[in-house]
């Protein structure tokens, strides 16, 4: 079987715990107590119900937010499938620790019941790159796991045969995010699972110090994808 083997025909939805987002981001849940933190998009993960139990105000954006609760339930139980019959044929392309796809649904289950109350109130606000509903410096942190970069085309370092989501479509969405951030950006992962480093990443880096930004790549402790073990922060 080839890395290349391990790719998608569409963005999954599908997500993640706010331990993961702690790992994927280098958060710190003390000092965000009182901050407005956007996710992006944040597909069915468990970070913006979570993150209100530590006194967090997390937006979660999402443009299948516009989809009624049944319907995302039905998303999460097709592409859970999906991603757990690819990750058992590719187990060679993740780390041992790998948070199972059971445990996530777990992280989705809290998604799908806080899912109806939370649009309600504003937590779940339908939108997508690389135009976002929101005001300039609206969020003090501004996350986005598992689109860009990893859904970008394989010939490039990700995992979408025929992606739309080109170099000019990223530079965007990341000028975007900046737009609505008030302090930093942080982005992981930052490639797929046939690639040492991103065709894209420091091309993307060097346009955006174009503009003024300055970008630095972090260590983090989340264990996915062997060798996506950084992400891509932003200074605004």
């Amino acid at each position: 079987m080839t890395k290349q083997e391990f790719k998608f025909e569409n963005v999954v939805f599908f997500g993640r715990s706010i331990d993961e987002y702690v790992s994927m981001f280098d958060l710190h849940l003390d000092d965000l107590k009182g901050k407005r933190v956007l996710d992006c998009s944040a597909g069915p993960s468990a970070f913006a119900a979570q993150a209100a139990q530590h006194d967090i105000t997390v937006i979660a954006c999402d443009p299948r937010y516009e989809l009624d609760v049944d319907t995302l339930a039905s998303l999460v139980d097709d592409h859970a499938e999906e991603v757990q019959q690819k990750q058992v044929q590719s187990r060679h392309l993740f780390h041992p620790q790998l948070v199972s796809v059971a445990e996530r649904k777990l992280a989705m289950k809290t998604f799908l019941q806080d899912y109806e109350s939370g649009k309600k109130i504003g937590r779940y606000v339908a939108g997508a790159l690389p135009k976002l509903p929101f005001g300039g410096r609206s969020f003090d942190l501004v996350l986005c796991a598992n689109l860009l970069f990893i859904y970008s085309d394989v010939s490039v370092g990700g995992l979408m045969h025929g992606s739309p989501f080109t170099y000019q479509f990223h530079l965007d969405s990341l000028r975007e995010l900046l737009r609505v951030s008030r302090q930093d950006v942080r982005i992981y992962p930052l490639q797929g699972t046939d690639v040492v480093e991103h065709d894209w990443l420091h091309p993307i880096m060097k346009d955006l110090a174009k503009s003024g930004y300055v970008s630095q790549i972090r260590s983090v402790d989340q264990r996915d994808i062997i060798g996506a073990e950084e992400m891509l922060r932003i200074l605004v």
